[in-house]
C-alpha cells in the first residue's frame, strides 16, 4: 500500500513538472522569454515557427495548455482568439504613435523589442516569479547587448529604393534600413490589386523582391517573372533560429544578399 501511495505521489510530481507554466504564442517571443527565464522554468511554444499564426485555429490540446498556464505572452493582431484566457498582449505596450498601418509585427523592429517588449516581459515575469527578478534582469541585459551589437551593423548601411514583399511582416525592419515597402497581400489597412501593383512597380526602383517561409509564393512568383527579377525568402518567425537574435541576423543576411545581387 505504501509503495502504491509513493508511486501515485511520484506520478503527480512528474506530471506537474512536465507541464509548461509559461506559454508564448509565437516563436520570437518563445526565444526571448526562454533566454530571459534561463533554467528557472519551462517555456511552452503554442504555435510552431512553420505555422502561419494568421490562419491557425486552436486545438483542444492548446486550450488545455493555455488554461493551466501561469502566464501567457502573445502579440495580438496575428494569433487566434485568446479572449477566454488571461493574456499579456505585448501590443498593448507599444505606443500607438509608433504603430503604422495597424501592422502588428512588432518583434521585427529592434527598437520595439529593446525599449518595450523585453522590459514588459521582464516586468510581468517578475510579478509571477519575484524571487527571480534579478536573474531575469541579468539575462535580459545580455539579450539587449546582442540587439545593440546587431544594430551597430544594421544601421551602418546606407540604402535607398523600394522592396516588394508578399506580406508586410518586415515593414518596420525595412523602414529602419531606409527602404520603402510595397506588399501584395490584402490586409493591414492597405490593399493593392495585382494588376495595379504590377503597373505601378514597373515605374518604381524595386531593389529586391521577398516572399516568406510561412506564406504562399504564388503571387510573388508571378511578379518576379513579370519583372524578370529573382525573389528571396525571409523568415519572420525563425524556423531555424536557436536564439532570438538569430532571426535578425538570418534575415539581414538574406536582405543583403538580395540587395547585392540586384545591383
Amino acid at each position: 500500500m505504501k509503495n502504491k501511495i509513493l508511486f501515485t505521489v511520484f506520478f503527480i510530481l512528474i506530471s506537474s513538472l512536465s507541464f509548461s507554466l509559461i506559454v508564448t504564442t509565437i516563436n520570437p517571443y518563445y526565444l526571448i522569454v526562454k533566454q530571459i527565464v534561463g533554467e528557472k522554468d519551462e517555456v511552452h511554444l503554442l504555435l510552431g515557427p512553420n505555422v502561419n499564426p494568421h490562419t491557425y485555429s486552436l486545438r483542444v490540446s492548446d486550450v488545455k495548455i493555455l488554461s493551466k498556464a501561469n502566464i501567457i505572452f502573445a502579440n495580438d493582431g496575428i494569433e487566434p482568439d485568446l479572449s477566454k484566457f488571461d493574456v499579456v498582449y505585448l501590443r498593448d505596450y507599444i505606443p500607438s504613435l509608433f504603430v503604422e498601418y495597424n501592422n502588428p509585427h512588432f518583434w521585427l523592429d529592434p527598437y520595439f523589442v529593446k525599449f518595450y517588449i523585453i522590459p514588459t516581459i521582464v516586468e510581468k515575469l517578475s510579478e509571477v516569479y519575484p524571487q527571480y527578478k534579478s536573474d531575469f534582469e541579468a539575462n535580459a541585459k545580455i539579450l539587449l547587448g546582442e540587439i545593440d551589437e546587431f544594430l551597430r551593423e544594421y544601421k551602418a548601411l546606407n540604402l535607398s529604393g523600394t522592396v516588394l514583399v508578399h506580406h508586410p511582416s518586415f515593414y518596420y525592419f525595412f523602414k529602419e534600413l531606409n527602404l520603402k515597402v510595397k506588399w501584395v497581400e490584402q490586409g493591414h489597412n492597405v490593399s493593392v490589386g495585382m494588376k495595379k501593383l504590377i503597373e505601378t512597380i514597373k515605374s518604381e526602383n524595386i531593389v529586391a523582391i521577398f516572399s516568406e517561409v510561412q506564406q504562399s509564393k504564388d503571387e510573388i512568383k508571378i511578379i518576379s517573372k513579370q519583372l524578370n527579377k529573382k525573389y528571396y525568402t525571409l523568415d519572420p518567425l525563425g524556423v531555424n533560429a536557436k536564439k532570438f537574435i538569430d532571426i535578425y541576423y538570418q534575415n539581414f543576411k538574406e536582405i543583403r544578399k538580395a540587395l547585392n545581387d540586384g545591383k
